[in-house]
């Protein structure tokens, strides 16, 4: 039941080693297309101070950088589409002439937002040159590559909440169904004077009893990882520790989700558990019913949406209700979520679950006519 908190804690406790990376320092490029003196005058700030760090110790350099490099556009425009640039600086040819126009300007940085060094590095970048040119006259437009959209906290939030939830319920129904067959207590329940549907659905109350306090144990553990990333990360990576947290507003509803994750997985597992012979069985089986393919969609989400997903393959994948766990998830956690979508997502999850209970509902039954 605590097993969602150590899964949190441990990545707390991995991104303080992660963090440690920020201080070291990246290679950094640079393009400047613009022939007016404001552009060169960043530039020459960002060079000579790259140069009056060399040969410091790491802890005392100002802007850490590896190597400072100067690419043309195309150049850069590679690097980045081939990802082999951790931060490239784009100051445009129109730099100057907007800047005098309209007293504020924009410098481009694109930045690998999946890199802890490539983050702090971007953090000195901007703390800098704000300085230099003030912070309300220069506007840093930051850019990350496409599949680093959703934050670190985002797509770690999905990852722990699938895998972990799915496989939760698992023991306990396989238990409560199978294991009591097994070890012949079953037999002396079913001619306990009571319906069967009030047996299975006091066994199903306690289950979700259990679900509630796994759920809880998530909420703490995301508590306590966002207070270790808190801890460790400011001061290194500075507003980048939101990138790596989980947004505190948007519990309730990952709270929420679990919870129907759970009522799917439990569905599956009462079917299963009153058709395997033994408990090891039910727990094998329920285990690679659950696992694969909850794998399969998690790494297909982390590729892509799966409602991009087209073809008979798509039609399959979005038939498995985790695959919308996995789209609900995605839009509470998305800056604009859409609620029509969010609601079909939860309709379904619901829908599905419902339906697996009256199929275990019935197979107990069943049961307890040949028993």
């Amino acid at each position: 039941m605590i097993s969602p908190l150590f899964a949190w804690l441990f990545q707390g406790v991995f991104l303080n080693f992660l963090f440690a990376t920020a201080i070291e320092p990246e290679t950094v490029y640079i393009t400047v297309e613009d022939e007016g003196p404001w552009g060169h005058y960043l530039y020459d700030n960002f060079y000579n101070l790259y140069q009056d760090d060399t040969g410091k110790p790491v802890d005392e350099q100002s802007l850490k950088f590896v190597d400072f490099i100067n690419v043309s556009r195309s150049e850069g425009q590679a690097l980045w589409d081939n990802r082999t640039a951790p931060v490239w600086i784009y100051i445009p040819g129109n730099f100057t002439d907007v800047f005098e126009q309209w007293n504020a300007t924009v410098l481009t940085v694109y930045v690998n937002s999946g890199s802890f060094r490539a983050t702090a590095a971007f953090e000195r970048i901007k703390w800098y040159a704000q300085a230099w040119m003030r912070a309300t006259d220069l506007y840093i437009q930051q850019i990350t590559p496409p599949a680093a959209e959703a934050s670190y906290g985002h797509q770690l939030a999905i990852f722990l909440v699938m895998i972990t939830s799915v496989m939760a319920p698992s023991p306990y129904i396989s238990k409560s169904f199978a294991g009591e067959r097994e070890q012949h207590t079953l037999e002396a329940l079913l001619v306990v004077p009571m319906s069967r549907l009030r047996i299975l659905g006091a066994k199903l109350v306690a289950g979700l009893l259990l679900t509630m306090f796994y759920s809880t144990f998530t909420v703490v553990g995301i508590l306590a990882y966002n207070a270790l990333v808190t801890v460790r990360g400011t001061g290194s990576i500075g507003s980048q520790v939101e990138f790596y947290s989980v947004e505190v507003s948007s519990i309730p509803l990952i709270f929420f989700c679990q919870f129907l994750i759970l009522l799917c997985a439990i569905g599956i597992g009462v079917v299963i558990s009153t058709m395997a012979k033994d408990q090891a069985t039910s727990e094998s089986i329920n285990n690679l019913v659950l696992l694969v393919p909850t794998m399969v969609i998690g790494i297909l989400g982390f590729a892509g949406s799966l409602s991009q997903l087209s073809g008979v393959f798509g039609f399959l994948v979005m038939l498995i209700p985790f695959s919308h766990a996995i789209m609900f998830l995605n839009g509470v956690l998305s800056p604009a979520p859409d609620p029509i979508s969010l609601v079909i997502n939860i309709v379904y999850m619901l829908g599905f679950t419902i339906v697996f209970l009256v199929l275990g509902a019935r197979a107990f039954e069943r049961e307890a006519i040949i028993a």
